[in-house]
């Protein structure tokens, strides 16, 4: 069943000037809540254009203040540059130099929108913390889980699956049975003062260039391209440039289409080999967050090794996720998220993928 929180109490919520977060306040404010917005300040390097990144532009701050003066709640700006920067810009970064690809996403909700804010939350003596995230929470037997919410194509319990059981019970999310196209006709109705623009996949890289944003950190380290019997195929710039799966962009020339199966950061070698290669049926999960006391091992589970993957149906062998059938590009530092029905029962980061095969 839904997780209801009683009304009448506190709530703080994230406001970053777009519609959701918006949306989320007001329906809280009209629910009856005792609503205090708030704007995490996260980042602030200049771009390569002189702007800084959108997820905390003063254009979005200006909005979320004119959105909380617009339907009467307080509103308050929360400077984390420097916690933000530890906690996900190096970790960003550290991952990359080590050869793997992470989810800051993930790791920012666990560490610094439900972590960091969490504790300004009781600071200010809250009840609850909320945000304008697609996701269901749902109750079961007296434990609590992550659930998708009513727009599937919006869902984003995969992105939360890090965050603390322990704090499920103080988290609310007002979207989580509203599509998006009812949440834009609400902000158009009560017209409330938005920034009409969407979320970008990684908020302090604004412009999506990655690559640009990785090498402005490292600068290139060139290495060597090689095939899984260690013959040098070609060269590339730097580890950190490259990722499981990737065909175009590696500048070789061979007779079969070659694709990245792993990444050997000790040696500074990027090893490539065919699509066969990269095809996979288990992986490891580490930092590992469960979400009930359950034995799952029996269960019928699925599981998501990416946000914009179909879940695959699956088994776990202790921390091992096995699945039914193998698929491509198991990538280490990557989330994993196993589910039961619509819930969310254990996440964690992907370690040692298995390949069915070790050379063409």
């Amino acid at each position: 069943m839904s997780f209801n929180p009683v009304t009448n109490k506190k709530v703080l919520i994230g406001m970053s000037g777009g519609v959701d977060s918006s949306v989320a306040a007001l329906l809280l404010k009209e629910q009856g809540y005792e609503v205090h917005g708030f704007t995490l300040r996260m980042w602030g390097e200049e771009g390569e254009e002189g702007e800084e990144g959108r997820c905390c532009s003063r254009d979005a701050i200006e909005a979320a203040i004119a959105v909380s003066r617009k339907i009467g709640i307080l509103h308050t700006i929360i400077d984390i540059r420097k916690q933000f920067e530890a906690e996900v810009v190096n970790y960003f970064l550290d991952e990359y130099r080590s050869g793997r690809t992470p989810n800051p996403c993930a790791v920012c909700n666990e560490r610094i929108r439900f972590g960091a804010f969490w504790d300004a939350a009781r600071s200010f003596g809250a009840d609850y913390l909320s945000t304008g995230h697609y996701s269901g929470i749902v109750e079961d037997s007296g434990e609590l889980f992550f659930a998708r919410a009513k727009d599937e194509r919006k869902s984003q319990e995969y992105f939360l699956a890090l965050i603390p059981k322990e704090r499920l019970g103080h988290l609310i999310f007002p979207l989580a049975e509203l599509t998006k196209d009812r949440v834009r006709a609400i902000a158009s109705d009560n017209n409330l003062p938005i920034i009409d623009r969407e979320s970008q996949d990684i908020c302090f890289i604004p412009d999506g260039d990655t690559a640009s944003f990785l090498r402005r950190h490292f600068g290139s380290k060139p290495g060597k391209i090689v095939d899984l019997e260690g013959n040098v195929l070609g060269t590339h710039k730097g580890i950190w440039f490259h990722t499981i799966g990737q065909r175009k962009g590696l500048g070789i020339a061979t007779g079969e289409p070659l694709y990245v199966v792993a990444l050997d950061s000790e040696n500074n070698r990027v090893l490539v080999g065919p699509r066969s290669a990269i095809a996979g049926k288990s992986f490891r999960l580490t930092h590992i967050n469960r979400f009930t006391d359950r034995d799952l091992s029996n269960l019928p589970l699925t599981c998501k090794i990416r946000y914009a993957t179909p879940q695959i149906s699956c088994r776990l062998e202790d921390e091992k996720v096995v699945l039914d059938h193998p698929v491509d590009a198991i990538t280490p530092g990557q989330l994993g998220v196993i589910y039961w029905q619509d819930r969310v029962v254990m996440a964690g980061i992907i370690e040692n993928p298995s390949r069915l095969t070790t050379s063409s």
